[in-house]
């Protein structure tokens, strides 16, 4: 039988379930540095995540092992039943973790997912913001004693420290300290920016001597040469970099912009001011950057507008059927430009060179 939380007869045994996306992964940071803190050295902490999840999920600082799934949970049951956890921390609530917790027959704790909160934000039936994420994940380690940090902390000192040790030096590694870096694109076309905001970005950083990298996937390597081609001061490693090469980048630049993505959240992990550009999703939704760096802002389409989102992926646009991520009716597309300019033009004129 399971003992009862802080009636630990041996270090604690604990299965971290939260199987995608990549900035989700990400996102767990915070809550495996308070385990870690909470339940020492010899505690073991565990991951469970989609194969696909791999970049993200070796970037934790914490961690004991990875258990990668292809398809379904049963891929790894036989390696999870050896590890005999003691508990499993539910942070995804999905069929796949549901499995998992009876198969393992450990005791669970499980995320409220607000999912009918969410909903009724996306129908526009609600506006009170759904609380943080990860607030809502430390809710699920209360009964360890587990607290939210400071409310003044962020960055590295709310969510703890990224594992971003390179196996070898990576071509100009180092060169981006200073940089601005821009997030280009997603896996869902509601969350990419707009050539308006990407031009505008280029331009400031241009003024101020600053150079610009380009990070995203495979996706975006062609729009990252194109932008490449135009401005000598642009480097794109699209499409080239792994994630934690964009992420030690992210961590050395002067400012980052970027969607409602992964490099959003490596930029909030790191401590690097980030403004967060907003398209079909909100950050009313609960995943915007947690405890990023004061001088961050998140910018949502025009007045306008519909204020609330979406959808809760970024899947879908309510202004069009299109599945063009820069079609002219598309929420990302009607963010304007002028006060990221002005944020970034401030925060320029202050940085060191």
């Amino acid at each position: 039988m399971a003992s009862e939380p802080n009636d630990f007869q041996r270090p604690p045994r604990v299965l971290v379930a939260r199987f995608s996306a990549l900035g989700d992964i990400v996102m767990m940071q915070p809550l495996v540095s308070a385990m870690r803190e909470s339940f020492g050295a010899e505690a073991v902490i565990d991951l469970v995540c989609m194969a696909r999840c791999s970049e993200a999920a070796e970037l934790l600082n914490g961690l004991n092992q990875v258990h990668l799934v292809q398809r379904g949970t049963g891929e790894v049951l036989k390696a999870l039943r050896s590890r005999s956890f003691d508990y499993l921390m539910d942070f995804h609530g999905n069929v796949r973790s549901r499995s998992l917790a009876r198969s393992l027959d450990v005791l669970t704790f499980s995320l409220d997912k607000q999912a009918w909160s969410r909903l009724c934000l996306i129908q526009g039936w609600r506006k009170q913001p759904v609380s943080s994420f990860i607030d809502r994940c430390f809710d699920v380690l209360k009964p360890f004693d587990i607290s939210l940090p400071e409310p003044s902390a962020w960055g590295p000192n709310a969510w703890g420290e990224l594992q971003l040790r390179l196996p070898q030096p990576i071509d100009g590694d180092g060169s981006q300290s200073g940089a601005v870096v821009i997030g280009l694109g997603s896996s869902h076309p509601g969350k990419h920016l707009s050539d308006e905001i990407v031009e505008a970005t280029i331009d400031v950083a241009q003024r101020f001597g600053r150079k610009v990298i380009l990070v995203g996937g495979a996706d975006e390597q062609s729009r990252a040469e194109e932008f490449a081609k135009s401005h000598d001061h642009v480097q794109t490693r699209a499409g080239q970099w792994t994630l934690l090469e964009s992420a030690r980048a992210i961590a050395q630049a002067v400012a980052i912009v970027s969607g409602d993505t992964v490099t959003m959240h490596l930029a909030a992990a790191t401590g690097t001011p980030v403004a967060a550009i907003w398209g079909c999703t909100r950050p009313s939704l609960g995943l915007a950057a947690w405890r990023p760096n004061p001088k961050s802002i998140d910018l949502t389409p025009a007045s306008n507008r519909r204020i609330a989102p979406c959808s809760k992926h970024g899947a879908t646009c309510r202004h069009t059927r299109s599945s063009d991520p820069f079609h002219p009716d598309r929420c990302g597309q009607h963010v304007p430009t002028e006060s990221l300019t002005d944020w970034l033009q401030d925060l320029l004129s202050s940085a060191p060179s």
